[in-house]
Formats: C-alpha cells, sequence, structure tokens
C-alpha cells in the first residue's frame, strides 16, 4: 500500500477474506469480512478499493469482461466497469472514483439517476460486507456551529438526515433503521450497513 506521501509502498500481512473480484474491500481491514481471497489484492487510490488481479496497461486481453486496466496503487490492476454492458434489472450502474463503476441494489435516493437539487450533494456509500448495494443521500451540510435542519430532521456526521425514535413508528426508507452513533447524539436512520456505538 502507498504511503500519503506517495514515495515509498509499505507491504503488510492482510487477513485472507470472502471478497470477489471487483467487490469492494478496505486497504487496511480490522477484520477479513472486508479483505480480499487469497488470489486477490485490495487495489485502488483511496482507502477502499476493488479485489483485483495485475494487469498489463496498454494490453487490453489482460482484463476479463467488465473489467479494465486500471493504473492505480500498489500496482495496475483490473477494475470494475459496467457502463458498456449495463445491469441486471432493479440494479443501477454506480459510478465511482478511477473511472470504476458496480452494479448495485441502491437504498436511498438514487441520486446517480435523479440528481440532487441545488445546494445539496450526492453522497454514495459502498460497504465491503455489503456487495451488490450501496446507499445514496442528497446531503445537506450541517455542523455543530451550524446545526440548522429542515423539520423532521437532525445533524448526524456533518450532514441533516431523517429523525427517528426508537420506540415509536419507523420513519425509515427500506435498507435504514433507527440508530444513533453514539450516546448523546439524536436518533436518525442509520443505512443497515452501519450497526450500533
Amino acid at each position: 500500500m502507498s504511503t500519503t506521501n506517495g514515495r515509498a509502498e509499505v507491504r503488510l500481512c492482510a487477513p485472507i477474506g470472502p471478497r470477489q473480484e471487483g467487490e469492494h474491500c478496505l486497504k487496511l481491514p480490522l477484520d477479513r469480512e472486508a479483505s480480499c481471497t487469497a488470489d486477490l489484492q485490495c487495489a485502488g487510490t483511496w482507502g477502499y478499493g476493488y479485489c483485483a488481479r495485475p494487469c498489463a496497461p496498454g494490453d487490453p486481453g489482460t482484463c476479463a469482461e467488465g473489467f479494465f486496466c486500471a493504473d492505480v496503487k500498489p500496482k495496475p490492476s483490473c477494475l470494475p466497469t459496467c457502463e458498456a454492458r449495463g445491469c441486471p434489472q432493479g440494479q443501477t450502474c454506480v459510478p465511482f472514483e478511477e473511472e470504476t463503476s458496480v452494479c448495485a441494489e441502491v437504498y436511498g435516493t438514487n441520486c446517480v439517476e435523479t440528481p440532487c437539487p441545488d445546494g445539496q450533494k450526492c453522497e454514495v456509500l459502498p460497504d465491503s460486507r455489503f456487495p451488490g448495494k450501496v446507499w445514496m443521500e442528497c446531503v445537506v451540510r450541517c455542523s455543530l456551529a451550524n446545526p440548522t435542519c429542515a423539520e423532521g430532521q437532525v445533524c448526524d456526521r456533518y450532514h441533516c438526515v431523517q429523525a427517528c425514535d426508537p420506540n415509536g413508528s419507523n420513519p425509515c426508507a427500506e435498507g435504514y433503521h433507527c440508530d444513533r452513533r453514539k450516546k448523546d447524539w439524536p436518533w436518525s436512520c442509520q443505512p443497515d450497513s452501519w450497526t450500533g456505538p
């Protein structure tokens, strides 16, 4: 994996996990659930990447259909794309960094297909433990200094989210549940990929 200054690479031991080629993974996994099978490595620019096999840039035959050879760290690797082939019914071709894209079931507001209103940002949250699923939100920023959100929303993780009451009716959309990130934080609709403090 690359160091923050990009000049040196560090080799490290990673657990062998269940993630298959083209699935999201974590470069520094805390457990095996976010790790790739033994024949693949987690490749990409950011903290999360894709389980991938190495390739030769400029040689289109080194990657299988639905993959392309990307010049990424720690070495060029076959990363997924669904732009040309499309996705099965019920899934969306979701774009990510490095010109990658994956077919996934979307929970929340599909802001890839329907752009967010002005003043809001489309946030896409994959989770390596849930291949084939992503959570999307049109985010309105907030902070401790400016916690103002629309009625029925609370400020959580620096953006406004749907408020909920764990003892009341559930206003959360499919793929979300009523929870809170810390004991003193407000109850809000959290992605099912996130479980309690």
